[in-house]
């Protein structure tokens, strides 16, 4: 547990989880997603948000360093994996968009955090981010609506 006793001490603690969040999603969680995703409408999201997330690290690494840190990232367990064996495939879908939907929210209540402790540069560059996920949760959700719609029931 790390002590902080300021705003920049709770800014530099949600950014390092941020950076650890980003680059897992774009080395280990979104390619794997979209190897085991059938649905092609899905993986094409999937395969959209991934490119979007390694801007993502790039911007959140310039944010450290434009605060006048270096960047560090710090583990956090919001992406434990839920483990599921899902035989029908538009329910894995369904189920694999509402983890993305997961993860889009957590990542946009950090970005809240931090860029409410943010300024200048540093702002402007986490904020992009913060556009982009609120984009990436659109376009999941919309993804889960069409998935719902056609599940067998």
């Amino acid at each position: 547990m790390s002590t902080l006793s300021n705003g920049r001490d709770l800014f530099l603690q949600q950014l390092s989880e941020l950076l650890w969040i980003e680059r897992t999603l774009e080395h280990e969680v979104l390619p794997k997603a979209i190897d085991e995703v059938s649905d092609e409408e899905l993986k094409q999201a999937l395969s959209d948000h991934l490119a979007e997330t390694r801007e993502h690290v790039r911007r959140v690494e310039r944010a450290f360093l434009a605060a006048g840190a270096e960047p560090a990232a710090s583990r956090t367990e919001v992406l434990a994996p839920q483990e599921r064996d899902v035989k029908e495939p538009t329910l894995a879908a369904l189920a694999q968009a509402g983890e993305a939907a997961r993860i889009e929210h957590v990542e946009l209540a950090l970005y809240d955090v931090v860029i409410g402790l943010a300024e200048g540069e540093t702002a402007k560059l986490l904020e992009q981010n913060r556009r982009d996920e609120e984009h990436a949760l659109a376009v999941v959700e919309r993804q889960a609506k069409r998935l719902r719609a056609v599940l067998p029931r």
